[in-house]
């Protein structure tokens, strides 16, 4: 008995573990960690759409650094799938659950995106493809799940591509005059429907799937047609436009057959219910409204997102509608309309991090107008200030630790208390965003640099304004202290006026202008070593393709001369370690995934690379120099120093 007992308990068990393929148990801030990196803070931005699983048991969630797996019972997290070199854009499942496929490309640019099918139960890769179209990809899979669909560039002419699912054998090429937005298979998987906008606006497009031929084309629409759905039962195409109507049309002969108004803004995502009665649309009015579809009428309107709605889906069992407004995902009762949950573990881009004094908290300044707060060794979420009315572009604390202060491109500087949390003061005068802010090493002095071309420095217990310095041309992009106190840099240039492209040394008692140093390129970062011997800028310079060029220099601080310069792609920020050996930054190209790159500060010479990142816009090192943290796509990456060897150099 006691054997019969322990056998179907061991059964229990195994089943458990067969049925279930993801575990919790995992702290999520170790998953998929890229080498080198000993946590990850944060999830990261969403960066497209969701797509439950047939079974209605996952929602997976297109992400900046890969696809979220959530259970849909307990809104868990579930699983990190992470390979995709950019931007994951879109997420499809395939009819019998089996194959999760997704499509990436560049935040940018869309371009150098694949395709990846993965094995829904365990998580692996099975293919990757489609790098050599040179395109971001949207997915969707056909009804019998033998054809993958995929389009790609978001700007000109563009394609829609059939794939064989199994062989990954490109089989047709839909031609359209510009990009396109959605596309959708038929119930039978006959036909399929492509949305236009650009030169081809407003315009839908029906094909045949075997031979790739148009069929018809469907126009009426004013502005781009963003979503398109087959009706259930094949017989209804309806489409979503930025001219904020719904219009429904007759598959078979092309016919217009209604128009639904009544949003307010861009009607962004569309989406039949299961049993066909009920159309869904996502707009960005901030609401979801729901229509008979039988007869178009407004039945009712769910309130309560703070932002606009881009993805939305019935689940399979068609109670549950899910939906995607900016890096928060809702829940809503399809029948009553009723709110059930809204999931915001996702969290704006991160534009700046750094660490308390005594190194046990990191802060990061956040796209999403917060500051958040987390200790180091456990990634526990502490604090999140409020207050600013637009994303914060800087954060530094006061070198006792006990202030922090968060520069925002709402034009202010905000001080507040490192322990409680409690706003202090706000900091008032720049006439466009706030770029950056530091302290003096005193931490009597605090100085900021804006989009109005000037300098401010702020006295760091009053707020009171004590000098503006003007002679930049341009956006001042970055300040920083020497270590004595004595002198200022400011790096200015920036990809919209260009022109400047200077580093400008200032007497930082005095304010007077003591040096220009020409950069050549925009300037995004400057740092200055611990010895104050050193000052080290990194920037970047107009290409075809967004951030693709730029350099780290290296600059005597006392006569100005160029020490060193190391071609390298966009360097979006430097920073010197604590013991002035190395110098670390930070970088975003389009051409292979951002990285950080640690050099040695005397010679120039590269000691290691550092990729994980969608996109770097921060870096700097812990007080004791053991850990770097860098933060970008809305998560923070920590990682592990440990000494490195020189890389060795390429042979020509």
């Amino acid at each position: 008995m006691k054997s019969k007992m322990f056998l179907s308990l061991m059964l229990l068990i195994v089943s458990i573990f067969v049925c279930v393929p993801y575990t919790t148990a995992q702290d999520y801030t170790q998953w998929g960690l890229p080498e080198g990196a000993k946590a990850r803070l944060g999830k990261g931005d969403i960066s497209g759409n969701i797509a439950y699983s047939p079974d209605g048991t996952q929602l997976a969630v297109a992400g900046h650094i890969g696809i979220w797996l959530y259970d849909t019972s307990t809104y868990q997290e579930t699983a990190l799938l992470t390979g995709h070199s950019f931007s994951v854009l879109s997420v499809a499942f395939s009819p019998d659950g089996k194959t999760l496929a997704s499509g990436s490309g560049h935040p940018y640019d869309a371009w150098n995106g694949d395709i990846i099918l993965w094995n829904a139960d365990t998580g692996k890769m099975v293919d990757r493809f489609g790098g050599e179209y040179d395109a971001g990809w949207g997915v969707a899979l056909s009804p019998d799940g033998r054809t993958l669909a995929a389009y790609g560039e978001w700007s000109g002419e563009s394609d829609v591509y059939l794939f064989d699912a199994v062989s990954k054998e490109k089989i047709q090429t839909l031609t359209h005059k510009s990009r396109v937005n959605s596309v959708a298979f038929s119930p039978d998987g006959k036909t399929i429907a492509s949305t236009s906008g650009g030169s081809d606006n407003g315009t839908i497009h029906l094909w045949d799937v075997n031979t790739g031929e148009e069929i018809r084309t469907f126009t009426g629409h004013t502005e781009w047609v963003n979503s398109v759905s087959f009706s259930p039962d094949g017989n209804t195409i309806a489409s979503g436009s930025s001219d904020e109507t719904i219009r429904l049309w007759d598959a078979e002969t092309g016919e217009h057959k209604k128009k639904l108004t009544g949003h307010e803004s861009s009607i962004n995502s569309i989406a039949y219910s299961q049993d066909g009665n009920t159309i869904a649309s996502g707009s960005s009015d901030d609401t979801i409204r729901l229509w008979d579809a039988e007869i178009g009428e407004h039945r009712q309107t769910l309130i309560g997102h703070t932002g606009t709605v881009e993805s939305i889906v019935f689940s399979p069992d068609g109670k549950t509608i899910a939906s995607r407004s900016g890096n928060e995902l809702y829940f809503w009762d399809a029948e009553t309309g009723t709110h059930k949950k809204t999931l915001a573990g996702h969290t704006g881009s991160v534009r700046s991090v750094a660490f308390s004094p005594d190194g046990k908290t990191i802060a990061s300044g956040e796209g999403d107008k917060t500051v958040r707060l987390r200790d180091v060794d456990t990634g526990e979420h502490k604090q999140t200030l409020v207050g600013h009315t637009d994303g914060i572009s800087s954060v530094a604390f006061s070198p006792d630790g006990r202030i922090i202060a968060s520069g925002s491109y709402d034009n202010t500087i905000r001080l507040w208390s490192a322990d409680s949390g409690e706003h202090i003061e706000t900091l008032i005068g720049h006439e466009n965003s706030v770029n950056s802010i530091v302290y003096s090493p005193d931490g009597n002095t605090i100085a900021s640099g804006s989009w109005d071309n000037t300098i401010r420095l702020w006295g760091a217990e009053t707020g009171e304004h004590k000098l503006t310095l003007v002679g930049h041309t341009t956006s001042v992009s970055s300040v920083a202290f020497s270590p004595d106190g004595r002198t200022l840099a400011s790096g200015s240039g920036n990809f919209v006026d260009r022109g400047d492209n200077t580093i400008r040394l200032w007497d930082a008692e005095t304010g007077e202008h003591k040096r220009t140093l020409s950069a050549n390129m925009w300037v995004n970062s400057v740092a200055f070593s611990p010895d104050g011997k050193t000052i080290a800028s990194g920037g970047g310079t107009s290409s075809l393709r967004f951030w693709s060029y730029g350099d780290l220099k290296l600059w005597d601080a006392e006569t100005g001369e160029l020490l060193h310069t190391q071609n390298t792609g966009e360097v979006n920020s430097v920073a010197f370690s604590p013991d002035g050996k190395t110098i670390a930054s930070g970088l975003a190209s389009s051409d292979g995934p951002a990285s950080l790159q640690l050099w040695d500060a005397e010679t120039g010479t590269p000691l290691r690379t550092l990729s994980g990142h969608d996109y770097v816009s921060s870096v700097t090192f812990s007080p004791d120099g053991n850990t770097l943290a860098s933060g970008g796509d809305g998560t923070m990456l920590l990682w592990e120093l440990t000494p490195a060897s020189p890389e060795p150099k390429k042979s020509r």
